[in-house]
């Protein structure tokens, strides 16, 4: 979440919140009146009506309140979980949330914030080699964890997805080996073959 913000007053005008947007290169704009969150203005949305080559009926005049102009998007709230957020704005199809408790505004979450929390999450923590592996149930996930501690390879990250089509679960696992050839071979041995050695 990002909480150093540029924001807008209801009364600055949409020329200058478009100003606003250009000079420091932020693509959203929160309205806010003292401590109160009005709402959200992305820099689509301003591009439109202040282009000189639209037509007169959808221009708009560059002085009015920028308040008239807000469009009401998704919030997250400070205790939600990543991926609640990410959800939220990949089905409001919009690039960022604003932050919000009760009234008041704490910061702006955007679709590279979360894109960098999701690989902060997947990054493993040490040097390693990655296998995917694609494992049919959940008791063969103990056969992975045997072969692992039989060839004395180091397990360094674990992620476990669900398969779409019943096809099992895929197994992402990060391990403290360069030669992974042993593990393969007993892998291959019960039948598990990586999808991406």
């Amino acid at each position: 979440m990002r909480t150093h913000l540029v924001v807008a007053s209801p009364r600055t005008s949409l020329g200058e919140a478009h100003r606003l947007l250009v000079q420091t290169g932020v693509r959203y704009l929160p309205v806010v009146e003292g401590e109160r969150y009005l709402g959200l203005v992305g820099e689509r949305q301003l591009r439109l009506p202040l282009a000189p080559w639209v037509p007169g009926h959808l221009r708009a005049d560059p002085q009015a309140p920028v308040v008239r102009f807000l469009q009401p998007f998704p919030q997250a709230h400070p205790e939600e979980p990543l991926e609640e957020a990410a959800f939220r704005l990949e089905a409001a199809r919009v690039g960022a949330l604003p932050v919000v408790e009760g009234e008041t505004l704490l910061g702006l979450v955007t679709a590279y914030d979360l894109l960098r929390g999701l690989l902060e999450l997947l990054r493993p923590k040490a040097p390693a080699t990655r296998l995917d592996l694609l494992v049919p149930d959940l008791p063969r996930l103990g056969e992975v964890f045997q072969a692992l501690q039989a060839t004395g390879t180091p397990l360094v990250g674990l992620h476990l997805f669900r398969e779409v089509g019943g096809l099992g679960f895929r197994l992402l696992l990060h391990v403290g080996a360069l030669d992974v050839r042993p593990l393969l071979a007993r892998l291959e041995a019960l039948g598990l073959r990586p999808m991406r050695p």
